[in-house]
This record gives C-alpha cells, sequence and structure tokens, in this order.
C-alpha cells in the first residue's frame, strides 16, 4: 500500500494540481502556533508544506513528515528561500508505520489527512503544554463528493474522543466549509498537553 500511496502523490504533486496543499496554513494553526511553549514542531503529511513553511517563517524548526518525496523536494525547495531563524527538515516516512518519539515536540499539526491509530501517538509526542491541532475531513451527508472512502473521513464530532483528561481542548469545530474545491466538510481541534 505504501508504494501505492507515495506513487498516487508523487504524481499529484509533480503535475501541480494539488490544490489540497495550496494556500494558507490550517485557520487553527495560524490560531494557536504561539501558544506552543517551545518552536520544535512536527507537520505529519505535510505534501508540498504549506504548515511547515507557515511555521518556519515563523521561527519554528519543523520536522516535515510526508510518503511523498517529490512533495517534500517541492517544499525543501520552498523552504530555501525563507529567511528567518526557523528551518524545515524533510523526511519522507510511511506513516502507517510512524511511531514518533515521545514528549518531543512543542507543536504538531496534522492536515487533509486521517490515520486514527497515529492520533494517539502524536498525542503523546507533545511536551507538556505542547499544542496538537488536527485539521481534516469529515463524513457529511451536505458534503458535495460523494466519491471519497469514508475510512479517512472523521465522524461528527469524532476527535474530541481521542483525547483524556490528560489534554485541554483549546478549540473544536464539527462541520466547517474546507478550503479546498471538493466540497467536503472538515473536523478541526487543537488541544493542549496538560503537564504531569
Amino acid at each position: 500500500m505504501a508504494q501505492e500511496d507515495r506513487l498516487k502523490w508523487d504524481a499529484k504533486y509533480s503535475n501541480g494540481d494539488h490544490l489540497i496543499e495550496k494556500g494558507e496554513a490550517s485557520f487553527m494553526l495560524k490560531h494557536f502556533y504561539d501558544k506552543a511553549p517551545e518552536k520544535r514542531a512536527l507537520d505529519v503529511a505535510c505534501g508540498t508544506g504549506r504548515n511547515a513553511l507557515f511555521l518556519a517563517e515563523h521561527g519554528f524548526m519543523v520536522d516535515a513528515l510526508d510518503i511523498s518525496p517529490v512533495g517534500l523536494q517541492r517544499l525543501q525547495d520552498h523552504a530555501e528561500q525563507i529567511s528567518g531563524v526557523g528551518k524545515v527538515n524533510c523526511q519522507a516516512v510511511d506513516l502507517e508505520d510512524y511511531s514518533p518519539p515521545k514528549e518531543n515536540y512543542g507543536l504538531i499539526v496534522v492536515t487533509n489527512y486521517l490515520n486514527r491509530p497515529l492520533i494517539p501517538k502524536l498525542a503523546q509526542a507533545l511536551r507538556g503544554d505542547g499544542i496538537l491541532v488536527i485539521d481534516t475531513f469529515m463524513a457529511d451527508p451536505r458534503n458535495g463528493s460523494q466519491d471519497f472512502n469514508p475510512n479517512y473521513l472523521l465522524r461528527p464530532g469524532e476527535l474530541p474522543e481521542y483525547f483524556d483528561s490528560s489534554y485541554e481542548v483549546l478549540a473544536f469545530e464539527d462541520a466547517r466549509e474546507g478550503q479546498c474545491n471538493n466540497a467536503l466538510l472538515k473536523q478541526a481541534i487543537a488541544v493542549r498537553k496538560i503537564p504531569s
């Protein structure tokens, strides 16, 4: 599956038709990035890196992970043009088998990607007071496009279910319009890890 996914995304990023990854950083990330206790960040399934670039422009050291070397090369090319103190470290990773180091990041962001078993691992990768932002597509009868695999769409109200009392939900939005042309509604959350 990983090889098939890599080829699919490499092709998509090679031809420039990747509207999901163009544009501004996640609205939830823009609202909470400055609440991170330190400027070490992880961007999961970064694609061509709109969130990683945003963070680097604001002084973060970002580990940017994706399955597509083509997308990562596009990100690296843009990251080299950023002036300032931030930096992007691109890594080609099969996220199906990925486990981040525990208590390693002040900020983690995941947009337009759903890997349910990975969510608790990401939460554990936060340092105390660290912020996790997830912003991705959800199942809803109002969605304009119905040809998506439901395994990759959140259920209404699903994201808060992944976080116990060790995390404070800073913000949660259900059924928000997405930023791309496929008309899928999105769900977004920002949580803070309560220091132990």
